[in-house]
């Protein structure tokens, strides 16, 4: 007697199309949940906790001219020393052993005589040739952008380095 009604198909009434909805979402969620290297305190957030006067890499900074090349030598330096951090990059994690190795590699190869380590580091760490942000894994979880601690450590490094020379 009567005919059921039926609403014409629609493809947000799909299942395929809901997960694809959400698996964009959340793709694209994925690099913005990093933090940029300042803590849930609001502090900045470096390599280590240990006062950079304390360190070798910083101790072998002050014996240089102080270039942009040394400081880029002084923030691979810290980064090998390390030891309790993880490095991803395009994918794969490594260790700071690894990372060091990765940052001579682009210094060798990428780094233009006379380039601005900031310019340097926006160019060739935060993202890498294929476009992902490289992140450093803390022992407590916590993923930070790998170029925003690598700022944090260049900021400290020039504020004490200008310290010294006062």
């Amino acid at each position: 007697m009567f005919k059921k009604y039926r609403s014409p198909v629609s493809p947000f009434s799909s299942i395929p199309f809901y997960f694809l909805i959400v698996i964009t979402i959340l793709s694209g969620c994925a690099s913005s949940s990093y933090l940029k290297g300042i803590s849930p305190t609001g502090e900045k957030v470096y390599f280590d906790k240990t006062p950079i006067e304390d360190t070798d890499a910083f101790q072998t900074y002050l014996q240089t001219p102080q270039s942009e090349v040394d400081k880029q030598h002084y923030l691979f330096q810290r980064l090998k020393s390390a030891t309790d951090l993880e490095y991803l990059h395009d994918g794969a994690w490594y260790n700071p052993l690894q990372a060091y190795r990765g940052g001579m590699w682009l210094m060798r190869n990428r780094y233009k005589k006379g380039q601005n380590t900031r310019d340097f580091i926006r160019k060739y760490v935060e993202r890498s040739d294929a476009g992902k942000i490289h992140v450093v894994k803390y022992p407590d979880g916590s993923l930070h952008e790998g170029g925003c601690i690598l700022y944090n450590e260049l900021d400290r490094l020039e504020e004490t380095a200008a310290k010294r020379t006062v």
